[in-house]
């Protein structure tokens, strides 16, 4: 969980950077980052999950435990972009 919201917290910094020379700037270590967060993260969910499985569930918690970074990946950008544009407009 910790890791997951670090990666929130820096994938928010990224998308909310207000300037182009700021988001350059913290990019060099952001990037890096929210990629080594992502696979960290996805590598221990899938051998948790598989630590008890056996046969062919195997392969199916080692989607689950991808594919829960993944969608939390995916909704940050999202719901970051959503807020953002909903209060560029006011």
């Amino acid at each position: 969980m910790g890791i997951d919201l670090g990666f929130i917290a820096i994938e928010l910094s990224q998308l909310t950077a207000t300037t182009e020379r700021l988001r350059k700037t913290i990019a060099t270590y952001t990037k890096p980052a929210v990629a080594g967060t992502l696979a960290g993260s996805a590598a221990m969910n899938a051998f948790a999950f598989a630590a008890l499985t056996s046969g062919w569930m195997m392969y199916a918690a080692i989607a689950l435990g991808v594919a829960i970074p993944a969608l939390i990946y995916a909704m940050t950008r999202i719901g970051a972009a959503l807020y953002i544009d909903c209060h560029s407009k006011s």
